[in-house]
C-alpha cells in the first residue's frame, strides 16, 4: 500500500513538471511569433540584397511591414517592403 502511494505521489510530480515545462515552451514560441524586426534590421536586409545606401526607412500605418528607400550604387533610388514579422523582403 505505501508502494502506491509514493508511485502515485511520484507521477502526480512528474506530470506536474511536465505540464509547467510545455506551458513555458508555449509562452516561449508565442512571444518568438509576435516579435518584429527592427527598422535597423529592415535596412541592413535591403541594403545587403540591393547595396547602396539607405536613405530612409518608414513603418506602415498598420505595423505590418517597412518602406525602406535606398539610392543604388547606379543612382537608381528603390523602394522595398520588408514583412515586419518575418523579414521577408517583397
Amino acid at each position: 500500500m505505501m508502494l502506491r502511494v509514493l508511485l502515485f505521489t511520484l507521477l502526480i510530480s512528474v506530470m506536474a513538471v511536465s505540464t509547467s515545462a510545455l506551458a513555458a515552451d508555449t509562452q516561449a514560441n508565442a512571444q518568438k511569433k509576435q516579435q518584429a524586426i527592427s527598422s535597423q534590421q529592415a535596412a541592413k536586409l535591403v541594403k545587403k540584397r540591393y547595396g547602396g545606401k539607405v536613405l530612409n526607412v518608414k513603418k506602415q500605418k498598420n505595423n505590418t511591414a517597412y518602406k525602406v528607400k535606398i539610392v543604388k550604387p547606379n543612382g537608381q533610388v528603390v523602394s522595398k517592403k520588408v514583412n515586419a514579422k518575418t523579414g521577408k523582403i517583397e
